[in-house]
């Protein structure tokens, strides 16, 4: 297993002083080279998980294991480096920034950030940015196809993009950084329809043809019956039935109380 969760728990205090328990006790495993997908009701706790496993929630009990490592206690900029790569809800990419600039940022090569490399390694640092603008090309190709107009917009703003071109970018965007395991917060949330087959290409050929792992949230349920291998329904704070997709979203108790089916 690539991702470990044990044991999850986590409360919070609203103004009165009330305790919630958001989280009781969340035990799921991730399989390596598959799609799964995490799905439960509005404010069951699936995002709150995902900030769990990439460092950004520190108020939990519990372990976090990647790749058998125990990160339960590390800051989220160490995690990043350890093969975690996410896609957030939202817009992702930077408005002022071209298309060019958005991917390049994304890579895991990091010479040029300091000022020291701009002063006394000027030729490593125009290697490594000339070999990041051919990585992103070489993406942007193997995604869209060779044909695609984005290889001709490079130089324009991310900003002149439509939502849903700017989520399609994002996530070829996370190619950049030779990740393990992906984590993908509402893929096709707020995004036209008509881009769900080209969401669905990018994360099957992700998981088959790169080797990666995905674990993704989602409320279209055609989409997760399309694209997930495996699905864990979570609800009341734990994860209530695991399994195929297939076999989790046929369950009868889980089409009438979260399908409402």
């Amino acid at each position: 297993m690539i991702l470990e969760l044990e044991d999850i728990r986590m409360s919070y205090t609203n103004a009165r002083k009330e305790v919630f328990n958001l989280l009781n006790g969340v035990n799921l495993s991730v399989e390596s080279g598959k799609v799964t997908a995490l799905i439960g009701g509005n404010g069951a706790g699936k995002t709150t998980l995902f900030n769990i496993i990439s460092g950004f929630e520190r108020g939990f009990s519990g372990h976090v294991r990647l790749g058998g490592r125990d990160i339960s206690r590390l800051p989220a900029y160490r995690i990043s480096t350890m093969g975690l790569g996410r896609l957030f809800q939202g817009r992702q990419l930077m408005a002022d920034l071209t298309l060019m600039e958005n991917m390049k940022i994304a890579s895991d090569d990091i010479m040029g950030e300091s000022p020291l490399d701009c002063f006394f390694r000027t030729k490593r640092v125009r290697c490594s940015e000339n070999d990041k603008e051919r990585r992103a090309v070489e993406i942007l190709t193997k995604v869209f196809g060779h044909d695609n107009k984005y290889l001709g917009m490079l130089d324009h703003k991310a900003s002149e993009f439509s939502y849903g071109e700017q989520r399609l970018i994002a996530m070829a965007r996370l190619l950049m950084g030779n990740d393990r395991l992906l984590l993908l917060d509402e893929p096709t949330s707020g995004v036209n329809p008509r881009y769900n087959d080209a969401f669905r290409t990018i994360i099957r050929d992700m998981v088959e043809q790169d080797g990666q792992t995905v674990l993704l949230i989602e409320h279209n349920m055609n989409f997760v019956r399309s694209v997930a291998d495996i699905c864990h329904y979570l609800s009341d704070g734990k994860i209530i039935k695991s399994g195929s997709t297939a076999d989790v979203l046929d369950d009868l108790e889980i089409r009438k109380n979260y399908l409402g089916l």
